[in-house]
């Protein structure tokens, strides 16, 4: 099972809902992989404090070919992200604008661009002993969130086997990489923060759920009197799997890096609504 841990905000809650789940999978003999796709600001690891072994992460990019240019600028006005600029005797590509669609390639007519690499992040692994890591960790600077997010899930796909459930910790938000993040998910559990920011930007991220086609259950961290959650679970008919109280205790400890077990959650049934759902 493929588990997307999503939220339309930052600090809502979906590290410590993740770690927590997966501490209870591995307490019940299950075979857990996590999946860190925060790349901008991975913090499972924190928490975890395991080794990671890392591999550089590569990306194609553009090379000029200057002996056989002709400086036609037909490859800068067919980019669609405007990576190129080309005038005569000049050639320039923008790493940060480009996609690496090799779409300049593919039109040049003078076989003026080859392909490159560069490097945008890389990806630690910890295959030491439950629980499993991978985390994707994208370079100061860099754009490609989502192009990171794509090989960090493709490492995962390759080892899926080994795993009776890979949970994948999304980052915040409804743009691009949150839909990399969810888009191939068996499930995903939307966190939510019990307040007034907090219910607005779910209420955005379900609205992008529901145009990608993708169905959720929701955990309501700090809560208080969910206020706003249960008139729009009841009338979206969503699941409420679990509730997250707002206790200053829990904040002072993961503040150190320690997520407790909390009672109020039953993990049991979050997990059977899952296999069941």
């Amino acid at each position: 099972m493929n588990i997307s841990i999503v939220s339309g905000k930052g600090g809502a809650g979906k590290t410590t809902f993740t770690i927590l789940f997966a501490k209870y999978l591995v307490s019940k003999g299950k075979k857990v992989l996590i999946n860190d796709l925060d790349v901008e600001e991975p913090n499972v690891n924190l928490f975890l404090n395991k080794k990671l072994d890392y591999d550089e992460v590569y990306i194609y990019i553009p090379e000029h070919i200057k002996e056989n240019c002709i400086s036609c600028k037909e490859c800068a006005e067919k980019c669609l992200f405007n990576a190129l600029v080309v005038a005569k005797d000049f050639w320039l590509v923008l790493p940060e604008l480009c996609h690496s669609c090799k779409l300049c390639e593919y039109v040049c007519k003078y076989s003026a661009i080859k392909g490159s690499k560069r490097v945008i992040g890389k990806i630690g692994q910890s295959f030491d002993k439950m629980l499993h890591l991978l985390e994707g960790r994208l370079n100061i600077g860099e754009s490609l969130t989502t192009a990171l997010i794509k090989q960090v899930i493709g490492k995962s796909l390759k080892i899926k086997d080994n795993y009776d459930v890979i949970i994948m910790d999304s980052p915040p938000g409804t743009s691009c990489p949150v839909i990399q993040a969810s888009k191939d998910a068996d499930k995903i559990i939307v966190v939510a923060e019990d307040t007034p920011f907090g219910f607005s930007d779910f209420v955005v991220l379900s609205d992008m759920l529901k145009e990608i086609g993708k169905d959720y259950y929701l955990v309501i961290n700090k809560y208080i009197d969910g206020e706003g959650y249960s008139e729009f679970a009841s009338k979206n008919n969503v699941k409420v799997l679990g509730k997250i109280p707002y206790d200053i205790n829990l904040a002072k400890n993961y503040s150190f890096g320690d997520v407790e077990d909390i009672d109020t959650i039953d993990f049991d049934n979050i997990y059977n609504t899952l296999l069941e759902g």
